[in-house]
């Protein structure tokens, strides 16, 4: 079962590697293979059976899948909405920001889920996430140009 763990750690680093270098040359295949396989050798063991990484198991499940299938073009669209605002924000003459630290509550239950909710926000320019409440669910977030005084909810 170990085995079967780490040549899947390894594989999902490698499919990471190949997405981030955009090479499919065979020296850079070669690099990524033996640099996923000691990430993996290394990581696997904390990531995997602590259930850092999925906390329902590994692999993760179809539903899982597709929630992160939809959710890359939905991040990528704000994501390019933050930069045009933050462009708009740093050519303006008068530097018009309104800067502010926002409370947000989330539906999310998972530590993976409030995460990578997290890191999201913190990718996102203008905005950063300052800390997490786990009991309640809350993410303070830093924004550049806060628009309103009212909480936020995120849902799962």
């Amino acid at each position: 079962m170990k085995a079967k763990k780490l040549l899947q750690m390894t594989l999902i680093l490698f499919v990471f590697w190949i997405g981030l270098t955009a090479s499919l040359e065979p020296q850079e295949l070669i690099v990524g293979l033996i640099i996923s396989l000691i990430v993996a050798i290394f990581s696997s063991e904390v990531l995997l059976s602590r259930g850092i990484v999925w906390e329902t198991g590994f692999p993760p499940t179809t539903k899982q899948i597709i929630y992160m299938l939809y959710y890359i073009p939905f991040y990528i669209w704000y994501e390019i909405k933050a930069h045009m605002q933050v462009i708009y924000i740093i050519l303006h003459p008068s530097l018009p920001i309104k800067p502010g630290i926002v409370k947000v509550s989330t539906e999310l239950n998972t530590a993976l889920g409030k995460t990578g909710l997290a890191n999201s926000i913190t990718m996102t320019p203008g905005t950063l996430t300052v800390d997490i409440a786990d009991e309640e669910s809350l993410l303070y977030v830093h924004w550049i140009d806060v628009e309103t005084e009212k909480s936020h909810k995120i849902r799962e």
